[in-house]
């Protein structure tokens, strides 16, 4: 009898784990489409100002953490590229260099 009342707690609790981390998902995932969404109008410092919310605030989102980087390290690129476009000098080259550094941590990001 203890056997099963133990056995059916365990499943309830298993439930209800599940349960809470789907919404955590979900919660993370609006965030992904929030940072997604600042980007697309590039307001960058609001696309990752929101990646980096969402990782302090769901450690457990681990998808969505997985598609924050991606999703940050094209927000890197573009605001450099957009960037690039007003610099000069010194500053055109550095930007140039950040750039290329995102071009190729994508691609090796992409590929895990």
């Amino acid at each position: 009898m203890i056997h099963r009342i133990l056995s059916l707690l365990a499943v309830v609790l298993l439930l209800c784990a599940c349960s809470k981390q789907s919404e955590i998902d979900r919660a993370a995932n609006r965030m992904l489409d929030d940072a997604r969404f600042a980007l697309r109008y590039q307001h960058y410092s609001e696309a990752r100002d929101t990646i980096f919310s969402l990782r302090k605030r769901f450690p457990t989102a681990i998808e969505a953490r997985r598609q924050g980087i991606l999703l940050l390290d094209s927000i890197e690129l573009m605001a450099a590229r957009d960037s690039l476009s007003k610099a000069e000098g010194p500053e055109w080259e550095r930007l140039q260099v950040k750039a290329q550094f995102y071009e190729r941590k994508l691609q090796e990001d992409q590929k895990k």
